[in-house]
């Protein structure tokens, strides 16, 4: 495998590891996936942190009752990636009811042999 560049293979890869984590808030999981630096832009514009994510996670802030995922584009440069992706899902946030379709902008890298979210920002669809 070339260390330096990114097949858009991985990237579904990666997709379905992360989704898989969100579905189960498997902590550890997600704590690979993200970078320490993570910036994300939450849809009311506050800024997030991979810890403000695990810690959310640890709390069983979201819960995800049921869900899909559908990747919209994949744009590969060298060793970064931009994934859009489309989630359906109904579930709970903080215990307040949600469902609808929310969209997903996130920026892979390749670290050495593995990929990290560094960016990423997400809006619900009308």
């Amino acid at each position: 495998m070339n260390t330096t560049t990114i097949s858009r293979e991985e990237i579904i890869a990666a997709e379905d590891q992360l989704f898989s984590a969100q579905l189960a808030s498997n902590v550890a999981v997600l704590d690979e996936l993200l970078h320490d630096d993570l910036i994300a832009v939450a849809p009311n514009g506050q800024l997030l942190t991979k810890e403000m994510d695990l810690n959310a996670h640890r709390a069983k802030a979201m819960i995800i009752e049921e869900a899909s995922t559908e990747i919209n584009e994949i744009k590969i440069t060298g060793n970064t990636a931009l994934a859009i992706v489309t989630m359906t899902a109904r579930g709970t946030m903080m215990g307040t009811p949600l469902e609808g379709k929310f969209r997903y902008f996130r920026v892979w890298k390749r670290f050495d042999n593995s990929l990290k979210i560094i960016g990423a920002s997400f809006m619900q669809l009308p």
